[in-house]
């Protein structure tokens, strides 16, 4: 609004101070002609010097708002004027309060008959008019140009500002938020904050619901993650967590010749647990069951339950030898803590089978193969000694 309004002094200025200076140079000029023939008549019919004087009298009398003298070369008077005498052509000077206009009269042919001692297009004299500044007066034609103009240059200045305005608080700021959201290809890039640099409330807005959104898809990829692969009962990895995580380890244990062993467990009598007892006493020897292993285990180890109670340990840098010093940790463990509630008190006994990759295989399927063997004769041997 500011620049609106200075534009419109600016431009007013403008064109009241050319405006003025056009009327005057017009009004003048017309009025130098006006007083040049009057002169040039009394000067033919032999008029003097009061003549002269009178005539400029009489013009001043017409016009009461401007003040008329004729300034000779011999006169002393400022330097505005002599330079109009020296250039022959008329110029304006703008004071305070009034505006003075001179202009030259020129010797014409007909002058030189009474002036013989002087030469055509020489400066006889200058006509100089003043004018009161506040007298003046616009024309209406001008004037609506000047407001038509004004008004152009504030339809001008109000879209440039819109423009400017919308590109840097709107079209920017979605321009960034559509570039940021190109940019997410797969959940990690979730977890990118975006950012628009603005201030404005409603696009700010947009910005924290985009963000809210991409949390909540976080959330919701990780428990589906959860979901997929862990088992729902025990919280323990499941068999598809087995097989990626089993090959991993592989590709690790070859490439850096490390040692990797593989525990298979069978829990013995549990289909005579869940026939006699009921699934929920299953469910619970199992959670427990659970529980006890992964209190035995460290934590760069990895449980799996792969069927209903068959499970499985992967146990990175660790050689057959450790693994079977880790049964027999389990083992223990087990005959310490038996399932017990108001009615019951059941021992959980397991079946194990060992092999380490390299030794007793160099695939998954075939360390498994031989660690499911051993676990069936550590089955046979165990009914064996009842």
């Amino acid at each position: 609004m500011s620049l609106i309004v200075s534009l419109f002094i600016l431009y007013g200025t403008y064109i009241q101070s050319s405006s003025i200076e056009k009327s005057i140079k017009n009004d003048a000029g017309v009025m130098a002609d006006l007083v040049f023939q009057n002169l040039y008549t009394v000067m033919k019919n032999g008029g003097n010097k009061e003549s002269l004087a009178e005539i400029v009298r009489n013009l001043e009398h017409s016009i009461p708002s401007a003040n008329i003298n004729i300034i000779k070369p011999n006169e002393s008077f400022s330097s505005f004027v002599n330079n109009v005498f020296d250039s022959k052509k008329a110029d304006i000077s703008r004071h305070e309060d009034n505006i003075m206009f001179a202009s030259p009269i020129i010797y014409v042919n007909e002058c030189l008959q009474c002036h013989t001692s002087s030469k055509e297009g020489e400066a006889a004299a200058v006509l100089l008019m003043e004018y009161p500044i506040l007298n003046l007066q616009i024309s209406l034609k001008e004037i609506l140009v000047m407001a038509s103009i004004l008004f152009l240059l504030v339809i001008i200045v109000f879209f440039s500002m819109w423009y400017v305005l919308l590109k840097k608080y709107f079209v920017k700021p979605i321009k960034s938020l559509i570039f940021q959201m190109n940019k997410i290809t797969n959940h990690n890039d979730l977890e990118k904050k975006v950012l628009i640099d603005t201030s404005i409330k409603e696009v700010k807005e947009i910005e924290q619901a985009f963000n809210r959104q991409n949390e909540e898809l976080i959330l919701s990829y990780n428990n589906l993650e959860k979901i997929s692969n862990t088992d729902s009962l025990t919280g323990i990895y499941n068999r598809k967590k087995f097989d990626e995580y089993s090959e991993l380890l592989i590709k690790n244990t070859k490439r850096y010749s490390h040692n990797l062993s593989l525990i298979v467990i069978d829990l013995n009598k549990f289909k005579y647990i869940n026939d006699t007892f009921g699934h929920h006493i299953g469910d619970d020897i199992l959670v427990l069951f659970t529980k006890l292993v992964s209190e035995s285990i460290r934590e760069s180890d990895y449980f799996f339950r792969t069927g209903g109670d068959e499970f499985v340990l992967l146990l990175p840098e660790t050689s057959a030898i450790e693994a079977s010093v880790l049964i027999e940790k389990i083992s223990t463990k087990l005959e310490n803590n038996l399932y017990t509630n108001d009615e019951l008190s059941i021992e959980i006994q397991a079946s194990f089978g060992c092999a380490e990759y390299g030794i007793d295989g160099q695939t998954v399927q075939g360390i498994i193969a031989i660690a499911d063997d051993r676990m069936y004769e550590d089955k046979k041997q165990k009914k064996l000694n009842r």
